[in-house]
């Protein structure tokens, strides 16, 4: 069973004071990182720079939990373990922020802001290990690789062991377009299960001025992707978010030619497993369907991605506590947010509560968002989440 969560202590702006002591340290760092981007689980240059700065504090560090880096601060005997997490890789894509410390790795690029999350992190452990006076508890930070791709780099890391002994744990995001000093969530679902299908129709190719003489696979799939829309608006419960998209449509090589095969790919974005199954089940029904009265033959590749971010409802109490005993401006019931995040790997083994936290506004055209090539976040939102971190690893039991 989930342990219990703890109380939290009373706050106040000491420890933000103590954060934005570390904002050059950790400003440096992020930089560091941003320039020398690294993608999945391949992060040599990533991993010797979080391990050369632990190696500067009394942290007990293991190397290699599940390709990630896990570093323990000890506290009392008997106290609560906080686990606090930062994922490290970055995007397959190139980056056009125009910034001094832009990436300097083609089509490599931090523009989700994972640089910034590990050196807040990085910032935390400096201030925890440093802080005068004892621990009220044992504190372990969990540095992780391949947030971005399945199946993720925390399911193994929690397959491995990282969260034993852990009665809390703990993740925060940048996020764009609320101001430096904004924080958001919310108890029970926050993120999605973000689920990804491919469907191949194959038909029978030939001439285009003979149709008569083809099966149209083209056809077929441009019916498909209409019928598909149908799930979300007639077969989910309107109570219940859903979101279908296909974002891939591939077929043929020339104007005169009709193509034997059609390839669709796409995502499906659900809060519950019960809505993803649903959507599952619906979208094998049309498949098989259109293969019939179509007389093509069609596949669909589903794949369940990680699953839905589900906040505790205690832990996030107790992380809005924290949060406003530092911000004016917490916002505890936040939308939940489609896209999807592993740290719902961590969230199945041990109760907690995942954050985001506000970067500064987008552009006033729209870019610069997350993983798009122009983002860019506010750096003044480092003590920030510095704060954070350390005000929910040093709460009082």
């Amino acid at each position: 069973m989930p342990k219990t969560c703890i109380s939290p202590m009373t706050m106040n702006s000491a420890i933000l004071t103590r954060s934005c002591e570390q904002l050059e340290y950790v400003r440096l760092i992020r930089r560091e990182l941003h320039r020398f981007p690294e993608v999945g689980t391949d992060l040599p240059r990533t991993r010797a720079l979080v391990l050369r700065e632990l190696g500067k504090l009394n942290l007990n560090v293991r190397e290699d939990v599940g390709g990630g880096i896990v570093a323990d601060l000890q506290g009392p005997q008997g106290s609560p373990r906080i686990a606090l997490r930062a994922d490290m890789d970055a995007l397959p894509m190139q980056e056009e922020s125009g910034l001094d410390f832009a990436s300097e790795i083609p089509g490599q690029s931090h523009m989700c802001g994972h640089d910034a999350h590990t050196a807040i992190l990085l910032g935390v452990a400096r201030l925890a290990a440093t802080q005068a006076g004892p621990l009220r508890n044992h504190v372990r930070f969990l540095f992780q690789p391949n947030e971005e791709f399945q199946p993720g780099g925390a399911r193994a890391m929690t397959e491995t062991g990282c969260l034993d002994g852990v009665d809390q744990v703990y993740g925060m995001h940048v996020w764009p377009g609320q101001p430096t000093g904004w924080f958001g969530t919310r108890p029970g679902p926050l993120m999605a299960r973000p689920d990804v299908f491919s469907i191949t129709v194959t038909g029978k190719g030939g001439h285009a001025s003979a149709p008569q003489n083809c099966t149209d696979p083209i056809l077929a799939a441009s019916q498909l992707v209409t019928l598909l829309q149908g799930i979300v608006s007639r077969r989910i419960p309107p109570g219940e978010r859903a979101v279908l998209s296909v974002t891939r449509f591939q077929a043929g090589s020339s104007y005169n030619i009709i193509p034997d095969t059609a390839f669709l790919q796409g995502t499906v974005r659900t809060l519950s497993d019960d809505t993803g199954d649903l959507v599952q089940t619906e979208m094998q029904r049309l498949v098989s369907g259109l293969a019939v009265s179509m007389n093509v033959r069609a596949e669909l590749d589903y794949q369940r991605g990680y699953p839905v971010v589900v906040n505790d409802a205690t832990c996030t109490a107790l992380a809005v506590t924290v949060l406003r005993g530092i911000s004016a401006n917490v916002d505890a019931g936040i939308d939940p947010v489609m896209a999807g995040e592993d740290f719902s790997y961590y969230l199945n083994k041990v109760p907690g509560c995942f954050i985001f936290m506000g970067c500064g506004p987008c552009g006033a055209d729209g870019r610069g968002g997350l993983h798009n090539a122009c983002f860019c976040l506010d750096e003044d939102c480092l003590p920030w989440g510095v704060a954070a971190f350390a005000a929910l690893a040093l709460q009082e039991a």
